[in-house]
């Protein structure tokens, strides 16, 4: 065999090493997937981390802001519809989850891990399931004053005139709990009931976070909120009390976060196994041990008297809702 010759088989078996080399990277990339999150991402980042580091899955985290939380990102999976950039929507409220399913925004995944989970907390054509559960709660200061509201109508008593403050209904779960009001209520009470408050001087806010700021900071008596941002002031050093209302009579509007697969994920079978993660038990009692959620979508014990409410029927009632309370409670109507 000649030199040339040899290092033309020398050249022949380089190359196809090379190609071998490639064809193999190519046969085994890195699955990664998309994550759109309205779950404040202090929470969802360990949770994230954790199912990377036992899955090799990489997650593209994307969260919101607290003053467009929900509303922000569910916009975001509308426009993106026709080319979605999302593979999976962890919702820290049902509706917008549910609305989106109804836009076709959310696909049908029936995950092994929802299988544990009560009807109400998950959609019967498998678009939507929940995990953990947040409540809107009553928080006042600690110092010597007023006793705390005990329920929503004892918040237009006298003693608490123009020091009562709640987020706008366009933010976050203010609006779930306006439309759940409306759905409960009536329309009749319910409109009454917001234009009560705008008379007493209710304080509307950027978001349930500076509720309870606003509060703990004595600027307020008391104001509607959730436990997750009772519980940030309370790490933070400051002095709040909060109170489950009305658990004598209709109860407590309870707020699950939402697990769902984009309708037209790119990445369809990394989702699936987020989803998954994220449905478990575990991932679960982790949002409780960080006091993001108070209690489980399981059913147990030591779970308070509940607002008796069809998600989706309040989920239909939210935008028409939305827009008049916000109206009446800045006085334009």
């Amino acid at each position: 065999m000649t030199s040339s010759l040899r290092m033309l088989c020398v050249l022949l078996f380089a190359c196809g090493a090379l190609l071998l080399v490639s064809g193999c990277d190519k046969a085994t990339p890195q699955q990664e997937v998309a994550l759109y999150t309205s779950v404040d991402e202090p929470y969802a980042r360990p949770i994230v981390q954790a199912f990377e580091k036992e899955t090799g899955i990489k997650v593209r985290l994307v969260t919101d802001t607290e003053a467009t939380k929900s509303v922000g990102l569910a916009e975001r999976l509308r426009a993106e519809k026709a080319n979605p950039q999302a593979d999976v929507w962890w919702g820290n409220e049902p509706l917008h989850t549910i609305n989106l399913a109804e836009e076709g925004v959310l696909a049908a995944y029936e995950s092994p891990a929802a299988q544990g989970i009560p009807g109400k907390f998950r959609d019967p054509q498998h678009r939507w399931a929940g995990c953990g559960l947040r409540a809107r709660v009553i928080c006042s200061g600690t110092s010597s004053g007023p006793r705390a509201p005990a329920g929503l109508e004892e918040l237009l008593k006298p003693v608490y005139k123009n020091s009562i403050a709640i987020a706008r209904p366009t933010a976050g779960t203010t609006g779930t709990h306006v439309a759940a009001i409306y759905v409960l209520w009536g329309d009749e009470t319910a409109t009454k009931f917001f234009k009560d408050l705008h008379k007493h001087g209710v304080k509307l806010l950027g978001g349930n976070g500076a509720v309870a700021e606003q509060v703990a900071q004595g600027a307020m008596i008391a104001g509607l909120t959730d436990n997750d941002d009772v519980r940030a002031v309370l790490r933070g050093g400051g002095s709040l009390t909060m109170t489950l209302p009305d658990q004598g009579t209709f109860g407590t509007l309870a707020v699950p976060t939402t697990v769902a697969l984009v309708t037209g994920a790119k990445n369809p079978d990394p989702a699936k196994k987020l989803i998954d993660y994220l449905l478990t038990a575990k991932v679960e009692q982790e949002l409780i041990s960080a006091r993001f959620a108070g209690w489980s979508v399981r059913e147990s014990k030591d779970q308070p008297k509940w607002m008796d409410i069809d998600y989706r029927e309040v989920a239909k009632t939210m935008p028409q809702a939305v827009r008049k309370a916000t109206a009446i409670l800045e006085g334009r109507e």
